[in-house]
């Protein structure tokens, strides 16, 4: 009898180590009332906000850093936006330069199409078959496509 109880109760308390060890984090900040709040997610997804509680120890640990850049910090406001608004002309200009490569393509890409087209329905007045008619029309639905 009392070795059943022995293993009863260190099957409850390696069910209890289990559960705890496989515990979600938990995090803790303060409202704007001033009262600790503590959840299973940070406070408004936002981890600045928000503090790492460690279940066990009852301590509390920052969940991120803030990283200050120097140079940013240095710089205004208008000096930010600046180099900001000169990085997106950058940007514009490479798509510009993109897109003119990939209309150069398209109409290079067209006129073949065109040719094709074109060269199709002359084959296809020499033909002698019994489709000949409709891939007359086949083709000239092709030059109307690609050649205007």
């Amino acid at each position: 009898m009392r070795h059943k109880i022995l293993k009863i109760s260190l099957a409850m308390v390696l069910t209890g180590s289990t559960i705890m060890a496989g515990a979600a984090d938990v995090y803790t900040w303060r409202d704007k009332r001033g009262v600790t709040e503590y959840s299973d997610a940070p406070v408004q997804l936002t981890p600045a906000k928000t503090q790492r509680f460690n279940v066990r120890t009852h301590s509390s640990t920052p969940l991120a850093t803030p990283q200050l850049n120097a140079k940013a910090s240095s710089d205004s406001l208008a000096e930010q936006q600046a180099q900001l608004n000169r990085k997106i002309e950058e940007q514009n200009k490479l798509r510009d330069e993109q897109n003119k490569k990939i209309e150069a393509q398209n109409k290079k890409a067209r006129e073949t199409a065109c040719k094709t087209a074109q060269l199709n329905r002359k084959m296809a007045d020499s033909l002698r078959t019994n489709n000949r008619d409709a891939l007359i029309q086949r083709y000239d639905e092709d030059v109307r496509l690609n050649c205007n």
